[in-house]
């Protein structure tokens, strides 16, 4: 069959399939781009940008940096949430432009990034270094946990998401955190322990079963975990 009577919506959703599943994405696109004027159209499409698998390009992160970083741009502008939340952790993390760093993190939560949101939190928690601004930062994390963009935060799915924010920031830099504030202890002396107590039990996935009396005080113990791995 002749492509040239294909619709060419046709076209840009055969290509964005492509960016989609392919192993090699980024080198499957350009010689796609480069087979005929058709496929040229289809790839310049935002649809494309936007399903790009960009996490399967880190290869290119250590040959060609300038070229990664350019590839996140585009995809990122076309609306990919791993675009976004890549190229947010690299420009807060290495290149000091923090501002434009949490624009990109936002806008991966805002499309559902469940990891944008999490190092959103870390971020703010590591940040909160004025008296009191470690509590209001938890109780700004605690809200973001609940949001609908990112779906429901159940512990199990904390420990994976914290594991895939963990695989990205130590593929991106060599630099670590350090905690400039510990959260304030819990007054109840039972939480947090590995007893069984008389407090809401807290199932803590890879942690064991330790308890907490709130939300509030996972957090501060899951913030602890992270600069530790980290």
């Amino acid at each position: 069959m002749n492509i040239a009577g294909l619709p060419s919506d046709i076209l840009v959703e055969v290509t964005a399939n492509i960016a989609t599943r392919s192993s090699t994405p980024l080198n499957d696109i350009v010689n796609l781009r480069r087979s005929c004027k058709l496929f040229r159209d289809a790839t310049a499409a935002r649809e494309v940008g936007r399903c790009m698998a960009v996490q399967r390009e880190w290869r290119l992160h250590w040959w060609d940096k300038t070229r990664f970083l350019s590839v996140l741009r585009r995809c990122a502008a076309s609306g990919n949430p791993e675009a976004s939340y890549i190229l947010g952790l690299e420009l807060f993390c290495n290149r000091r432009r923090k501002a434009s760093g949490l624009r990109h993190l936002r806008r991966a939560m805002e499309h559902g990034h469940a990891a944008a949101a999490y190092m959103i939190g870390m971020i703010t928690l590591h940040q909160s270094r004025s008296p009191g601004g470690t509590e209001h930062a938890l109780e700004r994390l605690d809200r973001l946990s609940a949001s609908a963009s990112v779906g429901t935060w159940t512990r199990r799915r904390v420990a994976s998401v914290r594991r895939e924010a963990l695989s990205v920031m130590r593929r991106l830099t060599m630099r670590r955190w350090r905690m400039a504030e510990p959260p304030t202890p819990c007054s109840n002396p039972w939480c947090g322990k590995a007893e069984t107590g008389s407090v809401e039990a807290w199932d803590d996935g890879d942690d064991g079963e330790r308890r907490f009396c709130s939300r509030t005080c996972w957090w501060k113990h899951e913030y602890c975990k992270f600069i530790q791995k980290i």
